[in-house]
């Protein structure tokens, strides 16, 4: 899906999810709903394959959820069964299967809030766990990163090749110290943190530019080279994160087109 279609996706996602019940068609209303007001225009089939996503998405989140649940009472209810029988046979058999439930929820958690490409924080986790009403919660810095020329590789290459470079910056982003790393949309990357300023954070970045610029990438015989451009914006508390973005998408810009 497009930047335009993720973020309509995602932001009907965050309306449902505050509905105890949820009928494709209540999804529906909410979703053209959502359209209108981000001014979005698409085809019948990008309409057609968000809804589908995002409709299969919910059921087997509520599917998992549900089994979870029900696993959970079951064993709250042998334990206490296990206890006043000082069964402790009947315990370590409880223990293990509550780990169990443990790494599954913990894979939940990761679906939802995780790209799977890049294993990055993603967008979903920004706006619901990051973000207070798209607001920020203390002062920081914040980076918008997007790769040059990145359609090109994919013409190239092609999308497998394009996918392990997105895959390798996620790499490289994640190990920036006192920082989180979002996979924002398609090649476009957000690193927000709130120990760098504004200039050690430019420094970093033009450390790992460097190192990935010098990267041989391969596919077949042949080698190539990527890089991104990027842009800086230091916010405040209850600062618009829309506002922000704004800010570093034009300094984004203004930095690409500063190396062509």
């Amino acid at each position: 899906m497009n930047h335009d279609l993720q973020e309509l996706t995602d932001v009907t996602l965050k309306e449902v999810r505050k509905l105890e019940i949820v009928l494709p068609e209540i999804y529906q209303d909410i979703f053209y709903t959502k359209a209108k007001e981000l001014n979005i225009m698409m085809s019948e089939n990008d309409k057609e394959m968000a809804m589908i996503y995002a409709l299969k998405k919910i059921q087997n989140l509520k599917d998992e959820t549900e089994k979870s649940t029900s696993i959970l009472k079951e064993n709250v209810n042998n334990a206490k069964t296990a206890i006043a029988n000082k069964d402790n046979i009947a315990l370590s058999i409880i223990e293990n299967n509550m780990i169990d439930l443990e790494k599954k929820i913990t894979m939940l958690q990761q679906e939802l809030f995780v790209d799977e490409l890049t294993h990055l924080y993603n967008r979903r986790w920004l706006f619901e766990k990051y973000l207070n009403n798209d607001q920020f919660d203390e002062n920081g810095t914040l980076a918008f990163i997007d790769l040059n020329n990145f359609k090109h590789v994919n013409d190239v290459y092609g999308h497998i090749v394009g996918d392990k470079v997105l895959n390798v910056l996620g790499k490289v982003l994640k190990r920036i110290d006192d920082s989180m790393a979002i996979r924002f949309a398609g090649d476009e990357f957000i690193v927000i943190s709130h120990q760098h300023t504004k200039e050690e954070l430019k420094k970093v970045l033009n450390t790992v530019n460097r190192n990935l610029r010098s990267t041989n990438l391969k596919h077949g015989e042949h080698v190539f080279h990527v890089d991104f451009a990027f842009g800086i914006v230091s916010f405040a508390k209850q600062d618009s994160f829309k506002t922000i973005l704004e800010l570093a998408d034009e300094a984004m810009y203004h930095h690409k087109k500063s190396t062509k």
